[in-house]
């Protein structure tokens, strides 16, 4: 059966004619092991502070062009996970990038600039499996409890806890990083783990449907 693209293709003037789409995957696979061998394109360094968005981008980019394997080695990859363990918050999930971490200079004063970052704890989470590690090393009791702070009355999810505070938009995507991160972490397990609470489900469905 002829594509869509075909059939619009023959509807046009000889001279007007489209050729048919093609993937270039070869060039795909330098652009992607571009990115993450060398460096990034400069458009991208004004978001220093959302590589772990980027790390997530690239090697899943590669996995689903089925080249990480090959183009990687094993030293490389556990390399990658270490890095993004790097980034895991002592009070549960993921920062966005290293560059916030105080290490042994974290005071009470300074810890509200060093939060967990609710995307790029999915992103974290996300690019790990397909790095095929196990999670062994994830906080997981505190990270699902740090997850539960992170909704709101309205059933919706904010991005980071500042002070104990939720802040950033009620964008809806953040309930599906939550749903994401809770999948990863719980699986189809109902009700609290080790004593912490799940999320309210029931509530987020229903922020979900108002947003319609």
């Amino acid at each position: 059966m002829p594509s869509p693209f075909s059939r619009l293709s023959s509807a046009l003037e000889p001279d007007m004619q489209l050729a048919e789409p093609t993937f270039d995957t070869k060039r795909h696979v330098r652009y992607w092991l571009r990115c993450l061998k060398t460096l990034l394109p400069n458009v991208y360094t004004a978001n220093d502070s959302n590589r772990m968005t980027f790390a997530f981008f690239v090697l899943s980019a590669l996995d689903l062009l089925d080249c990480l394997v090959p183009h990687t080695t094993a030293a490389e990859r556990e390399g990658y996970a270490q890095w993004i363990y790097h980034c895991q918050h002592p009070a549960g999930g993921f920062r966005a990038f290293p560059g916030t971490d105080f290490g042994e200079r974290t005071t009470a004063q300074n810890e509200c600039w060093d939060p967990a970052n609710l995307p790029a704890t999915y992103f974290a989470l996300a690019t790990l499996l397909i790095l095929g590690d196990d999670l062994e090393r994830v906080r997981r009791r505190a990270c699902l409890a740090w997850l539960t702070k992170l909704q709101r009355p309205d059933g919706g999810f904010g991005e980071t806890l500042v002070n104990g505070s939720i802040e950033g938009g009620s964008d809806t995507r953040f309930g599906y990083c939550a749903a994401g991160v809770r999948w990863i972490l719980r699986g189809t397990v109902k009700g609290p783990v080790e004593g912490d609470e799940d999320v309210n489900v029931d509530q987020f469905v229903q922020c979900v449907r108002l947003s319609e």
